[in-house]
């Protein structure tokens, strides 16, 4: 399965909802509210929306790369951008976690920030060299446990099993699949490894209630050029065409068994 998301997770053990300061801190409050939704939906809406939702005593925001763009992309070492900063100031001592990852590039990234500071960020893709800032905890350290380094990279050992004898008649390039993964093959690992430590879960696990349970609501700009489409008035003008051709063959059929063999 391919992934692209990106999400905020947020701290909240106050059980605070209010979707219109959490917009104003995001710098999008002229975004108005669309419809509502599972997350068991694209994680990347591609319109620029906005989708919150809460699980677990935290607020998941899916900022459809929006954010992350300038958090985790742009991001000037530790320091705050903008939106976290105001995001900090309606939560001054949450724990506030960015993900994201985009598995057409490998590409994965994170953040995060702890009473108000952020302690941590890093990024690393099939075509960009690992950046890191701020020590590492401990959902990292797990996974980074198992690796080694070589050329100054971190690499893991393949485990499967293979015949070496079967070896000799590969070509380089199919050879690369018996090889030892690099950090940004490890995409999964860390980005739902690192996601858990806040929901609980894994995101790609196929056991967890937060896929069809959680109600996220969507916002968007009212300027945007490209609203969803309804979706559920597809179906039913297609149902229409449909039934009317049917009808059409139907009455045929009567018409030339009656009347034209009369």
């Amino acid at each position: 399965m391919g992934w692209k998301m990106s999400m905020i997770i947020i701290e909240n053990k106050e059980q605070k909802e209010d979707d219109d300061k959490i917009l104003k801190a995001l710098d999008k409050e002229d975004f108005e509210f669309q419809e509502e939704l599972s997350i068991d939906f694209d994680f990347y809406q591609k319109d620029e929306s906005i989708c919150i939702g809460y699980y677990n005593d935290n607020i998941i925001i899916l900022d459809d790369y929006q954010i992350k763009a300038k958090s985790l992309e742009r991001a000037k070492g530790l320091k705050l951008i903008k939106e976290e900063k105001q995001l900090v100031d309606l939560f001054p001592s949450a724990e506030i976690l960015t993900v994201a990852c985009h598995s057409a590039m490998n590409y994965h990234g994170y953040s995060l920030i702890q009473n108000g500071k952020k302690i941590r960020l890093k990024r690393i893709s099939s075509d960009e060299k690992l950046l890191e800032f701020g020590e590492r905890f401990e959902e990292e350290k797990q996974i980074y446990e198992g690796s080694y380094q070589k050329s100054g990279q971190n690499y893991w050992k393949n485990e499967d099993e293979f015949d070496e004898d079967e070896l000799e008649d590969l070509d380089e390039e199919d050879l690369l699949m018996y090889a030892d993964y690099s950090e940004d093959q490890l995409m999964e690992d860390f980005t739902f490894g690192v996601a858990k430590r806040r929901l609980k879960i894994r995101l790609d696990s196929e056991e967890n209630d937060l896929m069809e349970k959680v109600i996220f609501k969507k916002y968007i700009s009212p300027n945007s050029e490209n609203p969803k489409t309804d979706e559920k008035e597809v179906p039913k003008n297609k149902w229409k065409q449909y039934g009317l051709f049917f009808l059409f063959i139907v009455l045929y059929q009567v018409l030339k068994r009656y009347i034209f063999n009369d």
